[in-house]
């Protein structure tokens, strides 16, 4: 029985090829299938192009100044006038610190000041009144030497006499030492004053340049010491690529070194950049050199992005095709191709270094292939293409 069913099932079958076949090789042949046709595509001819044998080494954008601003006395934080993200004024205030007993202190010290300077000028006014004693007894001792050489006085008058001069003597050194001491009390209490200002001053915490707040690490009502980090800041005006270099690498790159540098999201825009820094040698374990590329300034550029250096290092021969030819499925990469009979059709490639706009193939084209360069999002494959050459292209009809 199973056996009946399959023989007629293949018959059935042979007979509906033979019919096939038969309406096939008849006269009345059916309609040919249209191939759907595109107009306004733009052709190129792919070349092998001399371009230059880049270098390229992965980094992070870095402001090329930071400050991390700490406090320098002991208070309650009172105020925070910055925050993260915002854009300072050298010299504007980031935070606020209780400034009642550091003024307090400063008050104290200029106390102590007055009072030094008042000694001072009370020990001045008793070296004047010992120089004047001291004075008058030198002129009645030079009175009494002469009388003693004349004989009209006794040994004991003068040596009264004499006792008193050196009396006076001593009396204007001492005055003098006093004054001396006065003057480096009254010294102390100025550096003592100027030291409380300073410290008063402290109580102003400000942005040490124009720049931007990266990262604050302090709240109103934080009890806060000398050395304990509040603020980051950074210069907004100058940044710079920080890269890893392989060690075979610096033998053509070195500080002067001319660089372009792509960012990510930016990978259409190339900014131009030159090392400034590098180390004097590789790190023996992992072979490599740190290096930091000035940017050219550019008001996109941010510190964090991620982005490649490229450093040329002779030259060689490759495709090269403009980024707008790219067509993307999923995680690969294509390019529509244009046969001799216009019918574009898609091949894979394998992408090699961006070059601005433009970018390497490294397989799946030919030299002399003519492709489609402004595919954007419509689905040629399979279509004919009607458009304008460029870049060398053959217009298609």
């Amino acid at each position: 029985m199973l056996r009946e069913m399959i023989r007629r099932w293949n018959w059935a079958l042979w007979m509906g090829l033979a019919s096939l076949v038969i309406g096939c090789g008849g006269g009345n042949e059916g309609p040919t299938p249209k191939v759907e046709s595109v107009a306004g595509i733009r052709t190129g001819k792919i070349q092998i192009q001399t371009v230059p044998d880049e270098i390229a080494v992965p980094g992070s954008v870095i402001a090329a100044s930071t400050a991390q601003v700490a406090a320098r006395a002991m208070g309650t934080v009172v105020q925070v006038a910055a925050r993260e993200g915002d854009t300072v004024k050298r010299g504007q205030l980031l935070a606020q610190l209780d400034e009642r007993e550091l003024g307090a202190r400063r008050n104290s010290a200029q106390a102590r000041e007055q009072a030094s300077n008042a000694g001072v000028e009370q020990a001045a006014r008793a070296v004047a009144a010992a120089e004047a004693q001291g004075d008058v007894a030198k002129k009645t001792y030079e009175r009494y030497l002469y009388l003693k050489e004349q004989k009209s006085v006794s040994p004991q008058e003068f040596d009264e006499v004499a006792a008193k001069y050196q009396a006076a003597q001593a009396g204007l050194e001492q005055a003098k030492a006093g004054l001396r001491q006065a003057q480096a009390g009254a010294l102390q209490a100025k550096s003592e004053l100027q030291a409380a200002s300073s410290v008063a001053g402290y109580a102003r915490i400000v942005a040490p340049f124009d720049g931007r707040v990266v990262r604050r690490q302090v709240e109103p009502g934080s009890l806060i010491s000398p050395g304990m980090l509040l603020f980051v800041v950074e210069d907004t005006g100058d940044y710079q690529l920080e890269v890893t270099l392989p060690a075979d690498a610096l033998v053509a790159v070195h500080k002067g070194t001319i660089a372009r540098v792509e960012l990510d999201g930016q990978s259409q825009r190339t900014i131009p950049g030159k090392v400034a820094e590098i180390e004097g040698g590789a790190d023996p374990a992992a072979h490599t050199a740190k290096a930091r590329i000035d940017l050219a300034k550019d008001p996109d550029v941010q510190s964090g992005m991620f982005g490649r250096a490229f450093f040329v290092n002779g030259e060689k021969r490759a495709l090269i095709v403009p980024t707008d030819a790219l067509v993307e499925r999923g995680q690969l990469r294509g390019i529509y191709l244009v046969r001799s009979d216009g019918v574009a059709h898609l091949r894979l490639v394998t992408l090699g270094k961006s070059r601005g706009t433009r970018v390497e193939v490294l397989s799946g084209l030919n030299d002399g292939e003519t492709l489609v360069l402004n595919p954007g999002a419509q689905e040629l494959d399979g279509k004919k293409v009607y458009g304008f050459a460029s870049e060398g292209g053959e217009r298609h009809p």
